[in-house]
């Protein structure tokens, strides 16, 4: 009940709170993906903090991408995470 309560007015819906994975160290970098079920699919979505002097750096990471299953949108998430942060580095927060 609370959850359709909260629907209508405008919150998130509980299911998409629950797709965040524990987070993963690569680099240097904190990579928390966080895929949601959409239609065609699960998103390929992640949070990328960084640390530079005692500050935070955050990117919302989201791309077209879409697969079948929560399982593999965590795993597709990481690696292009990680192929993302090969190539560009730091530059992903500018």
């Amino acid at each position: 009940m609370f959850g359709l309560i909260k629907k209508l007015l405008g919150g998130a819906p509980a299911e998409a709170a629950s797709t965040q994975e524990p987070p993963v160290d690569y680099k240097g970098f904190n990579i928390v993906a966080a895929p949601r079920e959409s239609t065609g699919g699960w998103s390929t979505e992640a949070i990328i903090t960084k640390q530079f002097d005692g500050e935070s750096k955050t990117h919302h990471f989201i791309r077209a991408d879409k697969t079948g299953s929560r399982d593999g949108a965590v795993e597709l998430t990481l690696n292009k995470c990680r192929q993302t942060i090969d190539q560009i580095g730091d530059r992903i927060f500018n």
